[in-house]
């Protein structure tokens, strides 16, 4: 163990900062020489992957790299080996805890002013269904007792509401027909028709196609707690929404489970919406950290194909059509929802709360947004412990060999401290069990970590963007959410339920996240919200509903700004460039009010040489970018080093080619067919609005720069002109290309 380390080097976005190194219980500080007043603060929960490199006589120095969950990359460099191994050992015995109680939360010390305020009592349940109507205006729902003890569901909240018809009865029946007892429960109200969202997990249907009849009596009474108001264009047709892809749900079946028969349910329809499970989702971010993976030591844009092939925004769309849906089935179509997913605690969450911040302007509130928090996540069993994996792996920590091997190479050293530390955390968690200190390995396997709540909120930072007015809280406020849910300096998402909380008596022994909220509520509020926008709480006005294909990085989030997050990558039909043009190009013809016609193309007269040299520059420039690139990403020495080879590189091809390299700009429209590319020779080169493509009459000019019709017509970026110059785009959406259209398995109706 260390606990302090002089003469360090900090990286961050290629910036070096010298300074001294400070490893205390629960943070890694890092402070500025000679002393400036500016400090980083790391704390150990956040850290998701930490990479020792040995100590190399050609750059001089062995380095940390670090990977934070609310994506700050960090890189620490130390002049001799033994400092960086044992800051890199002291790191993962202080990050890998072994049980829940030895986390920050429990030590934390907040300030004066969260010291006047309790927040853990912020959410009363009976209050929040009282708003709704239930027990005063609605008398078609009640609120049981039937889980006080937790013992009818382990997984739910004490306070559950149900239809009145409904005895406790049939619950206890229709419980053993749903996963881990998860029977149907209310989550909403729809003030202007008393239309509802409910939550539940799937029936364990089977392969010898089990049913219920007291859960099909369950879910009947749910649907006929309102009739069709006697108005034109109402039809009430409920609906059972399954969030899982088709095949996901059937495959069920072979464990027990499955989906709704709905000969069954004839009073209703179904429809799967194809939302991925928490092992996509996981893998989906990882390519997205993958993109961004070197922001440490480099000042350049993530990898943008990565970030396409990552398929984030994909998801986002997807998770955001569906909660659409159920929105305007039960404002429009005043009918009911029913939605579950497996368990009915990850894309439940999401499409219940989303649907809920559509239909209700009380969620679009930073009280509100708290309740909802409270409600459909806290209280209805996000396993927050699992999927954020507070309880660090050691296999988040790796150390990369002299001769590049990663962890089956590691020092034998190293393994010894890695098996020493793994028999006293085994022995903690034994020592621990049947304590009063709730779970202790939630976390410790990476295998069922994944982005829900983080996909929730980037959902909502889509509204905000889409609505600007209509929201009390900002973009920061779901920032600072979304940081607070790693740091795990609050005890609000240390657990996975209800019933876990209550038996660590969390709310005794640490803060609730809330309490940072509410003390700076001032901080948070939107300038540009409109309350009155939203005064009629019981009207239409009041509803929201956004564009599905609307959505943009939330580069906020990822530490980027919108240009680097946002430019166009369309995978198998283009490059960037070819993409940017193209949309540059439409976006031209849009405002000049010119009407879709086909430019003549250029008539040339075909030369090798021509042809030789666009490939030699495209090939030349491509491997000396990347090999920049990647020198400059180990260090600056490295950078130094490639200096001199692409500079007398690039002399030489401008000394080969003069007049191609230099090829004039000029100010006519840009033709659709060919788009120019920005010499690549340099490893900050990017696409400009200026990157487009030269008219053909300058074109037919220049005879070395051009090749024949026929051979031109078969090139990748005319194929992405065409394609892309018959898509209906919106000039001011031009960065909108990384999702068209809806996923392979939306709204897939199953009738009677």
């Amino acid at each position: 163990m260390i606990n302090q380390v002089d003469d360090v080097e900090m990286v961050r976005r290629g910036v070096h900062t010298p300074g001294t190194l400070h490893l205390t219980t629960h943070h890694l500080i890092f402070r500025e020489d000679p002393p400036s007043g500016k400090e980083v603060w790391v704390c150990y929960p956040i850290m998701a992957y930490v990479e020792r490199r040995p100590f190399s006589a050609f750059t001089g120095f062995s380095a940390l790299r670090i990977r934070c969950r609310d994506f700050a990359f960090l890189s620490f460099n130390f002049k001799n080996e033994r400092d960086s191994k044992a800051v890199f050992e002291t790191l993962m015995a202080l990050a890998c805890v072994p049980i829940v109680d030895h986390l920050y939360a429990f030590y934390y010390h907040p300030g004066s002013a969260e010291r006047t305020v309790n927040t853990w009592n912020i959410y009363d349940p009976v209050k929040e269904f009282q708003r709704m109507g239930v027990g005063t205006t609605v008398k078609s729902w009640r609120i049981t007792t039937i889980n006080e003890n937790y013992q009818f569901c382990p997984t739910y909240p004490r306070v559950l509401v149900v239809p009145t018809a409904v005895p406790d009865s049939v619950l206890s029946y229709a419980a053993r027909y749903r996963s881990k007892a998860r029977i149907p429960t209310l989550s909403y109200i729809h003030p202007l028709n008393n239309c509802t969202i409910t939550r539940c997990a799937q029936p364990l249907v089977g392969l010898k196609q089990n049913r219920s009849a007291q859960d099909e009596r369950f879910i009947h009474a749910i649907f006929t707690t309102t009739t069709v108001p006697n108005t034109y264009g109402a039809s009430q047709e409920n609906l059972i929404v399954d969030a899982r892809p088709t095949t996901n749900a059937i495959a069920q079946t072979a464990l027990g489970a499955g989906s709704e028969n709905m000969e069954n349910y004839k009073f209703a329809r179904k429809v799967y919406l194809g939302i991925d499970n928490i092992h996509v989702m996981r893998e989906s971010l990882n390519k997205v950290y993958e993109a961004l993976k070197d922001s440490d030591i480099t000042p350049l844009p993530p990898n943008r194909e990565l970030l396409y092939k990552s398929g984030w925004l994909k998801h986002i769309s997807t998770v955001m059509e569906g909660a659409i849906l159920m929105g305007k089935r039960i404002h429009y179509y005043h009918s009911h929802v029913l939605v579950h997913c497996s368990d009915g605690w990850d894309r439940t969450a999401q499409l219940s709360s989303l649907a809920q911040i559509f239909l209700d302007p009380y969620f679009r509130t930073i009280d509100g947004f708290i309740m909802l928090v409270e409600k459909e996540w806290l209280a209805c069993g996000h396993r927050f412990a699992e999927r954020c994996g507070h309880l660090s792996s050691e296999k988040s920590f790796v150390q990369v060999s002299d001769k590049g091997g990663i962890n089956g190479s590691q020092s034998t050293a190293h393994q010894a401290f890695s098996n020493v530390m793994s028999a006293a955390k085994s022995a903690a968690e034994k020592a621990s069990a049947g304590g009063g200190g709730g779970p202790s390995s939630h976390g410790a396997s990476l295998k069922y970590t994944a982005p829900i709540f983080h996909q929730f909120l980037d959902c909502v930072y889509q509204l905000l963007r889409q609505f600007p007015d209509r929201f009390e809280y900002q973009e920061r406020f779901l920032r600072r959410m979304l940081y607070h849910l790693y740091s795990c300096q609050y005890g609000t998402f240390l657990y996975n339920n209800e019933q876990e909380r209550v038996d660590a008596n969390v709310s005794e022994r640490a803060q609730s996240v809330w309490d940072y909220f509410v003390v700076r509520k001032k901080e948070f509020i939107n300038p540009r919200y409109v309350p009155d926008l939203d005064r009629g709480d019981r009207g239409a006005d009041a509803v929201i509903f956004p564009d599905p294909k609307n959505i943009r990085w939330w580069h906020e989030a990822f530490g980027r700004t919108e240009e680097e997050m946002s430019v166009v990558s369309l995978t198998g039909i283009g490059s960037t460039a070819t993409a940017h043009a193209a949309v540059q190009y439409q976006r031209r013809r849009q405002q000049h009010h010119q009407p879709q016609l086909q430019q003549p193309r250029p008539r040339s007269t075909p030369t090798s040489q021509a042809y030789t040299y666009d490939s030699l520059r495209d090939v030349a420039s491509s491997t000396l970018s990347s090999w920049a690139s990647s020198m400059a990403a180990s260090s600056n020495a490295w950078a130094n080093a490639a200096s001199p080879y692409i500079a007398s590189s690039s002399a030489y091809l401008s000394s080969a080619y003069p007049d191609a390299l230099e090829q004039p700009r000029v100010s006519e429209p840009p033709s659709p067919y060919r788009p120019s590319h920005k010499s690549a020779l340099s490893p900050t080169s990017s696409v400009s609005d200026s990157d487009v493509s030269l008219p053909a009459s300058s074109r037919a000019s220049q005879s070395a720069t051009t090749i024949d019709d026929r051979e031109f017509e078969d090139t990748q970026e005319n194929e992405a002109i065409e394609k892309l110059a018959g898509m209906s785009l919106d000039p001011l959406d031009s960065y909108s290309l990384t999702h068209q259209g809806n996923s392979d398995e939306v709204y897939i109706p199953e009738t009677q």
